[in-house]
């Protein structure tokens, strides 16, 4: 009959195979989190963008889980603008702590669509429409690109709609649609908290009723 091996009947002998076995495993584990790379999203062939969509995300990040903790009215916790930009659809966004360096500064990024969309920055995801003319479509985008290169503008800490010359995420599309079409995305939705009166939550735009879904994802 065969002697099954246990901790108890091997001694130390048994208790080194185990750790031996239990250290193995995690190493297999966490050599495998260390390897995961963050994956550019990939547009599927079949959805039609245009300049001045909006980029809706939900994120894992401090800065996300924040931001669901405050706004529990819509499961998106970024935005951004569409634009076409060097031959490929990019987004124009105002983001915290996305930095390439330790020296540069927390600002308004314009970034292809599938780093926006990263599998390490969104865990859903989304494209909606407001119905606009291509008048407006060409206004949304010389007016979204001639803010980002003209003034390059730094992320808004403080958190000040009327301060216009930086900018947080919704803060910066609502001052898109204002300035080129004359509407409030937020259709007036603002929501007060100590020290930041009249915040714009991604919900104020996400319930805007005339948005329409062009696509949404989840991992």
């Amino acid at each position: 009959m065969t002697k099954r091996l246990t901790i108890r009947d091997e001694g130390r002998g048994g208790l080194t195979a185990f750790s031996t076995f239990f250290f193995c495993i995690c190493l297999i584990v966490t050599g495998c989190h260390r390897d995961v790379a963050p994956v550019d999203y990939v547009l599927p062939d079949t959805v039609r963008l245009q300049s001045g969509d909006l980029a809706f995300r939900e994120g894992e990040s401090r800065e996300s889980r924040a931001v669901t903790t405050l706004d529990r009215e819509s499961q998106y916790t970024h935005v951004g603008m569409i634009v076409w930009h060097g031959g490929r659809w990019c987004v124009l966004h105002a983001v915290p702590s996305e930095r390439v360096t330790e020296q540069e500064e927390d600002s308004v990024k314009l970034e292809p669509i599938g780093v926006f969309f990263r599998s390490d920055r969104a865990v859903s995801g989304g494209v909606y429409r407001y119905p606009v003319t291509p008048d407006d479509t060409l206004g949304l985008l010389h007016r979204g690109l001639g803010l980002y290169y003209g003034r390059h503008p730094l992320f808004d800490n403080l958190f000040d709609a009327q301060d216009t010359t930086a900018f947080y995420c919704t803060e910066l599309v609502c001052f898109l649609y204002q300035q080129v079409m004359g509407i409030d995305l937020s259709e007036g939705r603002r929501h007060n908290l100590p020290l930041y009166p009249n915040l714009i939550f991604c919900s104020g735009v996400f319930k805007n009723q005339h948005l329409e879904e062009v696509f949404t994802f989840e991992k």
